[in-house]
C-alpha cells in the first residue's frame, strides 16, 4: 500500500475525538507519519453531506453488497487511523478502522472466490489477496467485530502480534497525536523530516538549478509537519512546519509569502477566471507566522464558500480534444 494512498484516503469529516487507544496499539513502533479522522458524525455534518454527495458516495454503496453482508461503510465505521514508517524505499503502511464489522458474512462472501483466501492468525480473521500479479500480498484483518486493519500481509501479522500490548511509537509523536486528535476533526502528525521521505532520485539527483536551488534546501530543512482541519460554519485549517533552525524558519516563511504574492499576481493575469479568483481568495487569507524554529499556518474559510468553490470546479466543462492532435499525419508521427 503506497504512502500516498494511506494519506490521501482520509476524506470524511466529523467531530473532535481522541485517537482510539486500541488502534494506536496496532501502529508500528517505527511509525513516522500518522493521520486520523472521526467519521461518526459525517452524515450529520453539512459539509460532510455535501462532499459525500459530490463524490457520489451517498446511495452509492451497492445495495446487494449491503443486503448480503449487512455492512454499510458510511454508517458502520466510526474512526479511521492511518500510519506509515515513511520509508521512501518501501512505501508501506496500515489503515485501521473502528466500527461494526459483520466478519462472518464478509468472510463468507469471499470464501472460495478466485484470488481471495480466508484464514486466521493470532485469533484474527485474515482475508488476503492471492492474485499472482501482485508483488506484495495485501490483506484485511478483523480483530473481533469492532476493529479492521488493512495493509501488506507482513505488516498486518506484526500488528496483530502487538495488538495486546501498549502503544510503542515515539513518545513525542504520541503526544502530538493526542493533542491533534483531541482538537481536530481531521489531523496529520509527523516525526520525520521532509528530506528523509523524498526519493533518493530527488535528494541525490545532483545540484538543483533555477528556483529549486533556493527552495529545495529549505524544504529538506523541515524536520516535522503537523496539521488539522476543524469543521463548522467556518472550516479552520491549521498547520505547523518545524525547521532545523530559526534562520531556516524565517527563510521558509519568506518563501511561502513570496509564493502567495506570485500566485496573486499570476491570478490577476488570467482574465478574471472565476475558479482561479476563488482559489486565490482562499490563499490570500492564509496567515503565516514564525515562532522560533516553527512556521505556523492558519486559514479559515466559510463553509458556504467551500461548497461554492467545489460547485464552481465541477461546473467547468471538459475541454474538447485539440483538432490538430487528431490529424492522421500527427497521429502517425509523420
Amino acid at each position: 500500500m503506497r504512502q500516498t494512498t494511506v494519506l490521501l484516503g482520509l476524506i470524511l469529516c466529523g467531530s473532535a475525538f481522541a485517537a482510539d487507544s486500541q488502534l494506536m496499539n496496532l501502529v508500528m513502533p517505527d511509525a513516522k507519519i500518522l493521520a486520523g479522522v472521526n467519521v461518526t458524525t459525517a452524515e450529520n455534518s453539512p459539509l460532510g453531506q455535501f462532499l459525500l454527495a459530490k463524490l457520489g458516495l451517498i446511495g452509492g454503496i451497492p445495495q446487494d453488497f449491503i443486503a448480503a453482508t449487512g455492512f454499510n461503510p458510511l454508517q458502520d465505521v466510526s474512526e479511521i487511523l492511518a500510519a506509515t514508517a515513511a520509508d521512501p524505499s518501501n512505501f508501506s503502511g496500515l489503515v485501521m478502522a473502528r466500527g461494526n464489522f459483520p466478519v462472518d458474512k464478509l468472510s463468507g462472501l469471499l470464501a472460495g472466490k478466485t484470488n481471495w483466501q480466508v484464514t486466521t492468525y493470532g485469533g484474527a480473521t485474515l482475508i488476503s489477496s492471492t492474485n499472482p500479479k501482485q508483488k506484495v500480498a495485501h490483506a484485511v484483518a478483523f480483530l473481533g467485530n469492532s476493529i479492521a486493519v488493512a495493509g501488506d500481509l507482513a505488516s498486518l501479522k506484526a500488528a496483530i502480534d502487538r495488538s495486546t500490548g501498549a502503544k510503542s511509537i515515539d513518545p513525542a509523536l504520541a503526544l502530538t497525536v493526542n493533542q491533534l486528535s483531541g482538537s481536530e476533526d481531521e489531523w496529520l502528525a509527523s516525526a520525520t523530516s521532509v528530506g528523509s521521505i523524498l526519493p533518493s532520485s530527488v535528494t541525490l539527483g545532483g545540484p538543483a538549478t533555477g528556483p529549486a536551488a533556493g527552495i529545495m534546501p529549505l524544504l529538506t530543512s523541515i524536520q516535522a509537519f503537523n496539521g488539522g482541519v476543524k469543521f463548522g460554519d467556518n472550516v479552520a485549517i491549521t498547520g505547523q512546519l518545524t525547521a532545523s533552525s530559526p534562520q531556516n524558519a524565517t527563510a521558509l516563511n519568506a518563501v511561502i509569502k513570496l509564493g502567495m504574492m506570485l500566485a496573486g499576481s499570476a491570478g490577476a493575469s488570467k482574465g478574471g477566471n472565476p475558479q482561479i479568483a476563488s482559489a486565490l481568495q482562499f490563499l490570500q487569507a492564509l496567515q503565516v507566522a514564525v515562532d522560533g524554529s516553527a512556521v505556523n499556518l492558519s486559514l479559515s474559510i466559510p463553509e458556504s464558500q467551500v461548497e461554492s468553490m467545489v460547485n464552481m470546479v465541477n461546473s467547468v466543462p471538459a475541454k474538447k480534444p485539440v483538432a490538430s492532435l487528431q490529424q492522421p499525419e500527427l497521429h502517425n508521427g509523420n
